[in-house]
């Protein structure tokens, strides 16, 4: 590159620390993941079965009530352990018991627990933390979790509340998150903090037909500025008596073993959105990490199917139920060619110009 422009561009360095040539950048780069305990939501987060919720980076579960939003943030607490991260989590719901937790396996002392009531009490400890965080070079150490986004009052309406007012002023309160979501954002791309946050989703009252994205409750910054976010719908499942899922239903219970979890991209940065996937979650064991993963294989023509029974190419697998549970089957013969397709089917890529034919005429 000339001298005189790299003079010119070098230039720009004083107004901000971070600023570099793109093949040095690496700010907007992921190169870890946190596991989600499901192999299929992994996928559609991250484009690996062995990704999930991209470090570093903002995402947002959302989903009606039971959609399991507050488990897959229980699950990447545990999981952001694992690999040597500190948690702090703001819970604006008190949804999140120690017992509950233990039992995804959380080491209960070394997580940060705040009750938070308002956006920006929440906004505000976040930029604190991020800037501690700098002034320590501690760059990379801790993950943010918020559950939930949507239950988290403005201090306008706080204000209101308390003068007995009954107006309300939801341009407000959409400002407000706006402004926490940003801070959210820098705070983990700045000091290397992967963020975690649940929200509310609603149908629109005034829409002439269903829409495949819910609006997300709080404005749509929740959903534009993220890098992924996760839309979560449900329906309940009944014990199949073990053709998909083994479980034992409680005495009392109804013939209902557990939900199966609808997960859809509706933002993604890091591979193509609308990505969508079935998942089963237990009420006694917790998210099926192999559940879905069948009529993906299907899909991608990895597995055949020829009525009821089930064929890998020339080698016959017969009923599901015989072979779901065979793990080194799955792990080294149908998982690497899910995978393989996967990263060349899912990610963004360019084209070319000499691939496109031009109609001259």
């Amino acid at each position: 590159m000339d001298k005189d422009i790299v003079s010119v561009l070098n230039e720009l360095d004083e107004y901000s620390p971070y600023a570099s040539y793109l093949n040095e950048n690496t700010l907007s780069q992921v190169t870890d993941y946190i596991d989600t305990g499901s192999l299929g939501i992994n996928a559609i987060c991250s484009g690996s079965l062995y990704g999930g919720i991209p470090m570093n980076r903002f995402t947002v579960f959302a989903g009606e009530s039971q959609t399991g939003k507050s488990l897959l943030i229980l699950k990447a607490i545990a999981n952001a352990q694992k690999k040597g991260l500190t948690c702090i989590i703001f819970d604006s719901e008190n949804a999140i018991d120690p017992e509950s937790a233990a039992n995804v396996g959380i080491q209960l002392e070394k997580v940060k627990y705040i009750p938070v009531t308002t956006i920006e009490e929440t906004r505000n400890a976040i930029w604190k933390l991020g800037k501690s965080i700098k002034e320590k070079k501690l760059e990379g150490k801790f993950a943010i979790f918020i559950d939930s986004l949507t239950n988290m009052l403005c201090e306008m309406e706080i204000n209101r509340l308390d003068k007995d007012s009954t107006s309300v002023d939801m341009g407000t309160k959409a400002r407000a998150m706006k402004s926490l979501i940003q801070v959210v954002i820098k705070v983990c791309t700045n000091t290397k903090t992967t963020g975690v946050a649940t929200a509310w989703v609603y149908d629109d009252p005034s829409a002439l037909f269903p829409s495949l994205e819910k609006h997300i409750a709080g404005g749509k910054s929740i959903k534009y500025l993220p890098s992924v976010v996760l839309q979560l719908a449900r329906k309940p499942m009944k014990d199949d008596k073990g053709k998909t899922v083994d479980e034992e239903l409680a005495a009392g219970q109804k013939n209902y073993s557990g939900v199966v979890l609808r997960a859809l991209t509706v933002k993604n940065r890091l591979i193509r959105q609308y990505l969508e996937f079935e998942t089963y979650l237990s009420f006694s064991s917790g998210l099926d990490k192999y559940y879905g993963l069948l009529d993906l294989a299907v899909g991608m023509n990895i597995i055949q199917q020829n009525g009821a029974t089930y064929s890998l190419g020339d080698k016959k697998l017969g009923y599901y139920k015989s072979w779901r549970k065979n793990i080194e089957l799955w792990e080294n013969e149908i998982l690497p060619k899910i995978e393989e397709l996967i990263k060349s089917e899912w990610k963004y890529s360019s084209v070319k110009n000499e691939d496109i034919e031009l109609d001259e005429q």
